[in-house]
């Protein structure tokens, strides 16, 4: 199994299992690798599994396929949800493991795609939502489709970079603290919940939702009297205190109790109120998909009006990169019934005006000039030559559950999970929890019950967790998802649960292939289990639209011998008519028919 060993073969091969056994190791361990982004632990861990990475470089993302085939130079940074991806499907069954190669002193921003054999040179910027492959010359700017070679002083001091022992000594310690209150926390809700009388499954689900609330109050805290607020045009080095403080160990308590928050529901009524009290500014009205999204982002500098709406996969990203390396935080505005779709970005200084819709794959930045009913697509965003017409919804489509409710349906689903396991222990349980899951998935797909909704979506995220990690790249997940109603011919590959959130509208041909963070996304309301968990950056094909709060769906088709590889985003009503390969960042819109033995890329393609 030495990674070594892993080497270019058919699919399905000896080497392409050994890859996947790997990979699949590698993703289990992502939830506990958050804690130590950005920290020479990190690298080390790194080091471990045989990349070749300075004990400098700064490494924010576990979006991460092959770590052995990694090199990376000093006083490098790479942001979140940045993918290095190496693994290649060829058209002719086989695969390939490319190395990626990153000089030192680059800055490599959020949801860019390293694909392919990547030899990156010295002092080199990629913008954020960028693609990248191929030999990269030093002092190159890459945004987008456009290369910039130029005499721009975007030499980066190693000093500037470098975190002292000081700076490291306070990471453990922030890393040691937060250990000692997840501690305190489960020693408190197993204290209350351990009643005799109690059935043990019934306690343990009492215990896992008191943390979960516990755990959110002690975020709250952390964030507003702990971290505190930023101010607008403030710039911090990367090796500074006020960088450590006001924003590496934000996104620390982000993503340690991020897993708390899987209690409430996506649009939750108590998400507005929250961020108010976080210091932001915050109107009417406003929906918002995920909440962890804006915890990240200082809550001071964020200005929400009447009627914002943001899905999905949106990113809102805490700093931005200046050329010299440091971070800048600004103010965020989203104008009145502003709509963010799936997978957008936006980044610090941007400005929306009224009634503004941002589409997929869109990146947004203090350069876009916004002006009331635009439509922006693109990366860079640019406006469509065409307004968005003001729909009015009678009833509100994106409904709100009350909190006991929320509650109560979080723990019976965990009562459910943990009677499963207890009874038919680690063999027996998976099978029988995958059972009750597709039973309630079958005969409630039409149901619009709060309770039955909740419990269905948890039994899902912690069968992605149990179960269906280990099954991405396989025929099992196949098999999977055909049970989901999904149409899936022979042969195809898909990398994990969240690549199909409406399975039962897709239609797949045989010997297709999804790279990770691929998209299609189909469903009615409510019929999709996936639907509403949440993952990074993404790869799916999409059959369902939230346009300005009114939901459309509409059935897609892949045929025979497509490729979709990371990031692309296939939207509702498409049709890949066989043997198409879409590059990273494509999106596909919708109702568009791609002709056969094509191949695509670019927003939109």
């Amino acid at each position: 199994l030495s990674p070594q060993n892993v080497k270019d073969d058919n699919l399905f091969s000896w080497n392409y299992y050994r890859w996947w056994f790997l990979n699949g190791l590698w993703d289990n361990n992502t939830f506990w690798l958050q804690h130590i982004l950005g920290t020479p632990l990190y690298n080390g861990y790194l080091r471990l599994c045989g990349a070749r990475i300075s004990l400098n470089a700064h490494i924010y993302t576990t979006l991460i396929d092959a770590p052995w085939l990694l090199d990376i130079g000093d006083g490098t940074w790479i942001a979140d949800q940045t993918v290095l991806y190496s693994l290649y499907f060829n058209d002719n069954n086989t695969f390939t493991l490319h190395s990626i190669k990153i000089g030192c002193h680059c800055s490599i921003s959020t949801r860019s795609i390293l694909f392919g054999e990547i030899d990156m040179q010295d002092n080199v910027v990629v913008q954020p939502m960028t693609s990248v492959t191929g030999f990269i010359a030093s002092r190159t700017i890459i945004d987008g489709d456009e290369h910039k070679l130029g005499s721009l002083d975007i030499s980066i001091i190693h000093s500037n970079r470098s975190l002292s022992i000081w700076h490291k000594i306070y990471q453990v310690i922030v890393l040691t603290s937060l250990i000692c209150i997840h501690c305190t926390l489960l020693a408190i809700a197993y204290k209350i919940c351990s009643v005799d009388q109690i059935p043990l499954p019934i306690s343990i689900a009492f215990c896992w939702t008191l943390w979960s609330i516990l755990a959110c109050f002690i975020t709250l805290f952390l964030l507003k009297f702990i971290v505190g607020s930023c101010a607008a045009g403030e710039t911090y080095p990367i090796a500074s205190w006020s960088y450590l403080h006001k924003v590496w160990f934000r996104q620390l308590i982000v993503s340690s109790f991020r897993r708390a928050w899987s209690l409430s529901n996506r649009y939750d009524a108590r998400y507005p109120f929250i961020l108010r009290w976080l210091g932001a500014q915050v109107g009417d009205d406003v929906k918002l998909a995920d909440i962890d999204i804006f915890l990240s982002y200082p809550t001071n500098l964020l200005k929400l009006e009447t009627g914002v709406t943001a899905f999905g996969y949106l990113l809102i990203v805490p700093t931005e990169m200046t050329l010299s390396g440091d971070h800048r935080v600004d103010w965020l505005t989203l104008g009145s019934h502003t709509n963010l779709a799936n997978a957008c970005t936006i980044l610090p200084g941007s400005h929306l005006a009224s009634d503004t819709m941002v589409g997929n794959l869109t990146r947004i930045t203090r350069e876009t000039n916004s002006n009331n009913g635009d439509v922006y697509i693109g990366v860079p965003a640019r406006a469509l030559p065409f307004k968005m017409p003001v729909t009015q919804v009678v009833e509100d489509p994106i409904k709100t559950t009350l909190f006991w409710k929320t509650c109560l349906s979080y723990c019976i689903s965990k009562c459910l999970f943990i009677s499963i396991y207890l009874l038919g222990g680690l063999v027996v349980g998976p099978i029988i929890h995958t059972i009750i899951f597709c039973s309630l998935y079958r005969w409630f797909s039409n149901v619009d019950n709060d309770i039955i909704n909740k419990i269905k979506t948890t039994l899902a995220e912690d069968l992605q967790v149990f179960i269906c990690s280990f099954l991405g790249y396989t025929q099992w997940l196949i098999r999977l998802f055909r049970v989901f109603g999904a149409k899936i011919g022979n042969n195809v590959i898909l990398p994990n649960i969240y690549s199909l959130p409406d399975a039962n509208m897709v239609t797949i041909g045989d010997h297709v292939r999804l790279n990770i963070h691929a998209h299609i996304v189909v469903i009615h309301a409510f019929s999709c289990p996936f639907s509403s968990i949440h993952y990074s950056f993404l790869k799916s094909l999409q059959c369902h639209s939230f346009e300005q709060r009114i939901w459309k769906v509409s059935p897609v088709t892949v045929g025979n011998s497509c490729v979709l590889m990371s990031g692309s985003f296939v939207m509702a009503g498409c049709k890949l008519m066989g043997n198409n390969r879409l590059y990273p960042l494509t999106l596909v819109m919708k109702n568009d028919l791609l002709q056969p033995n094509t191949q695509w890329e670019g927003l939109p393609a």
